[in-house]
């Protein structure tokens, strides 16, 4: 149900999925680009911007992409199939730079002058030892026949300069043409046509509050499962994130504590680069609405760490924020949506190292997550304003 409500949305603002018989693509690339309020579906993350390119995958052609390296936290393109699930993918570091530049995530100087590269997204079956620098998109997920068109996503995450999403460089080129290298079009990067918000009625949202809560119910906690590609946080999801996923209700309580010890990640806002130090390349909670819109999201830089490395969220209307709710109290808070008497909260975990044992990309469905993760398992539990501002996050209820 939630995969057709998001369809639903998603056509009429600009994302056709398209088949094969549907003729050259737009001679435009990225059409369509996420905004809080009119493009919030699918359960997005508010650190990162999104935007999406039909394609029709039609036999005997491709697309060529040609851009350069995002100064951000992370890029990558994704290739999906009609109903969001993703086919295949590619993100920064994977990507080999053309002759003459450098790949800045790949140990390249950060200030090269020549940092460009180009992708193919191929319409066959993905072999098995894949081509550097392609996608392929030709076979619907699990084999199960020929993909006919679908969604081109490309992702950048906390770009270093906040007023250029798409991290200060211009957006990449989509080209389709055949294989034999005859183009069919060529789409520059045009504007997004889709009215733009602001944000302004998501912060309304969060910025109200539901009256004061009644008697709580006691006795459940949040309890937290990884995502396995279910429609809950797999939907166009993202293949290089990992998700562990928790629903809240205000009937168990009027907030939310969340504690766990934070993975090291490279803080690229202060001028940091990916390296053989970090556990994962990105983290972050969100809390969201069922509806599969985002309310707001903390990523990794954001939030407050103490000094013995642990995170401490609280979830909350504003009214019922704790005082000691504060950053200046190492407590990172998060709105819950006045619109909302449910949640989902979202905890992700991106590109982790090899050594890094207790990523969520480890746990299995066999596994409980908690003894995988160790203290790096968010603990959830439901509180109330005056306990928390008394034990802080060890609150009793």
């Amino acid at each position: 149900m939630r995969v057709l409500t998001a369809l639903a949305v998603l056509l009429p603002l600009g994302l056709p999925l398209t088949d094969a018989s549907a003729g050259p693509d737009p001679a435009c690339s990225w059409a369509a680009k996420s905004e809080p309020d009119t493009v919030n579906v699918a359960y997005p993350d508010t650190n990162a911007s999104y935007w999406s390119h039909s394609y029709s995958a039609a036999p005997g052609t491709e697309l060529r992409i040609t851009g350069t390296y995002a100064k951000a936290r992370y890029f990558s393109f994704h290739a999906y199939q009609p109903t969001g699930v993703p086919l295949d993918s590619i993100y920064d570091a994977q990507i080999r730079p053309d002759r003459g530049s450098s790949n800045p995530f790949a140990g390249g100087p950060l200030d090269a002058p020549n940092q460009r590269y180009t992708l193919t997204v191929s319409f066959t079956a993905k072999p098995a030892k894949p081509r550097p620098n392609t996608i392929y998109a030709g076979e619907l997920a699990g084999g199960n026949g020929r993909n006919p068109g679908g969604i081109l996503m490309l992702r950048v995450y906390t770009p270093k300069d906040a007023r250029s999403p798409q991290g200060s460089v211009p957006l990449p080129t989509v080209t389709w043409r055949t294989t034999a290298g005859q183009d069919l079009s060529v789409g520059t990067a045009c504007s997004n046509d889709l009215p733009a918000a602001g944000g302004s009625g998501t912060s309304a949202l969060n910025g109200a509050s539901q009256p004061d809560p009644a008697p709580q119910t006691t006795g459940t906690e949040p309890s937290w499962g990884k995502a396995f590609g279910n429609n809950a946080a797999g939907f166009f999801g993202n293949q290089q994130n990992a998700y562990l996923t928790a629903g809240i209700n205000r009937a168990n309580g009027p907030l939310v504590v969340i504690r766990a010890r934070a993975p090291r990640f490279p803080d690229t806002s202060r001028g940091q680069q990916p390296g053989p130090s970090d556990q994962v390349r990105y983290w972050s909670i969100c809390q969201n609405s069922n509806s599969t819109r985002v309310n707001a999201c903390v990523a990794d830089y954001q939030a407050a760490v103490d000094k013995r490395g642990y995170f401490t969220f609280v979830v909350s209307d504003p009214a019922q924020r704790p005082v000691n709710a504060t950053a200046r109290n190492g407590v990172t808070w998060l709105p819950w949506g006045a619109a909302d008497s449910t949640g989902l909260l979202i905890y992700r975990n991106m590109a982790p190292a090899a050594s890094f044992r207790q990523a969520v990309q480890v746990i299995t469905k066999a596994d409980d997550p908690a003894k995988v993760m160790g203290a790096y398992y968010p603990l959830a539990r439901y509180c109330t304003k005056q306990s928390f501002e008394q034990h802080t996050w060890r609150c009793s209820g």
